[in-house]
């Protein structure tokens, strides 16, 4: 089945369909439609973009979906403009995970600080680390260890707060 090799990614294709549709279990039926009506239509046909026709199907039928249901969301949009920002939500989520990351950074005993951000942020080597701060190579490796429990530890602190 040579036709099986070019179908395109469920994951691809479900995260398309969710975003439309917002229901995840709606979302998984209109996947396993499609595939099916893509598969059926490849055993017969060429497709020379089986994403690109996927997409199409899925379009196809979120607008008949919603057709069907007379809630007047027929409009779908399309790929291209779909907004691929984060949603305010989302931000702000994420600003108060990396102040929580910042502030446990700070509480962090300085050597061990300084070894993460040498390893994790500026991507030395252990040996580099170990030179600059006059320190053995097991150090630096201890101490990154111990910064990502303390990081652990406290950025689950912070989300029972």
């Amino acid at each position: 089945m040579e036709w099986a090799e070019q179908l395109p990614k469920r994951e691809a294709l479900y995260g398309f369909i969710l975003r439309r549709v917002r229901d995840p279990f709606l979302a998984d039926d209109l996947v396993q439609e499609t595939l099916t009506r893509l598969i059926a239509y490849m055993q017969s046909n060429k497709v020379a973009d089986s994403l690109a026709f996927s997409l199409r199907i899925a379009t196809n039928l979120i607008s008949d979906h919603y057709r069907m249901r007379g809630t007047g969301h027929a409009e779908v949009l399309e790929p291209e403009m779909a907004c691929h920002r984060p949603s305010a939500e989302q931000t702000v989520m994420a600003r108060q995970r990396a102040d929580a990351l910042a502030r446990a950074l700070e509480r962090m005993p300085p050597l061990r600080r300084e070894v993460f951000i040498r390893r994790r942020l500026h991507g030395q080597s252990y040996r580099e680390i170990a030179q600059a701060l006059n320190l053995n190579v097991a150090a630096v490796e201890k101490h990154v260890v111990r910064a990502l429990e303390w990081l652990h530890s406290e950025m689950g602190r912070e989300g029972a707060r």
